[in-house]
């Protein structure tokens, strides 16, 4: 199974500004166990790290996320999540039930997050598609490691992939050791018709000022406030406006 990066590596942005990132159930369930408290100082860290792009290099494959979180003093620290695989034989024996079960189909392909699929699996096959917080290994190279059970590193990078899942549930997928299904070329029979294209989902702006707050404190100052902080309501003015003129 190959790995994913996102981004190419880049920096990722999260857009939007809701006290939650995921919004469908999959990407809550990851979200809920690597971060079991979310309301936390440190998870609402997370978020505006994942907010403003400090994660980088998220490359995601079998039981494992790793992934990169820029530190204040121009560093990285290097994050990782873990948790064991569902067993070929678990998975084999879903594909084969999704044959018979269009209810199934979209999940084990990787294209919806189908709670039916997370039900048959956790209540008939005994084996959780999102493994509960107690099975997730969490780990980064920062100094508040060694006393949070979840730093704002690992955080981050939870809400990141958490996103990730939104645009595309394969992902989750793939962490799980799950190979997506391939789709027939043809549920009519007609291996010249396919089946539609799915929707292709929205370009998300980035929130105002996400460049200033990545590049963090410039050193300049503007009278009272460094050049960053005064930079930041114009950047608000201008999406402002640029909304007006739409």
């Amino acid at each position: 199974m190959n790995e994913w990066v996102l981004e190419s590596g880049l920096p990722v942005f999260v857009a939007g500004e809701d006290d939650r990132i995921g919004a469908g159930p999959w990407a809550r369930w990851l979200a809920s166990a690597v971060v079991p408290d979310e309301s936390s100082p440190r998870a609402e860290r997370g978020r505006e790290l994942a907010r403003v792009g400090a994660v980088s290099r998220v490359t995601i494959g079998e039981g494992v996320v790793t992934a990169a979180v820029a530190s204040s003093g121009g560093g990285a620290y290097e994050t990782r999540i873990e948790a064991p695989v569902v067993p070929p034989h678990v998975w084999t024996n879903v594909v084969r039930d999704a044959r018979r079960s269009p209810t199934l189909a979209a999940g084990v392909e990787g294209t919806q997050q189908s709670v039916h699929l997370a039900h048959r699996m956790e209540t008939q096959l005994e084996q959780p598609l999102v493994p509960p917080a107690r099975r997730i290994r969490r780990s980064c190279t920062c100094p508040d490691a060694e006393h949070a059970h979840v730093c704002k590193h690992v955080a981050a990078v939870a809400f990141v992939v958490a996103d990730a899942i939104d645009v595309d549930p394969s992902i989750l997928l793939v962490w799980r050791g799950c190979e997506p299904a391939h789709a027939p070329a043809s549920r009519s029979g007609d291996p010249w018709n396919a089946r539609p294209l799915p929707d292709t989902p929205e370009a998300r702006a980035l929130p105002p000022g996400a460049v200033v707050k990545r590049l963090g404190r410039s050193g300049i100052r503007v009278g009272d406030e460094d050049l960053a902080d005064a930079l930041s309501p114009a950047y608000r003015a201008f999406a402002t406006l640029a909304a007006d003129v739409r």
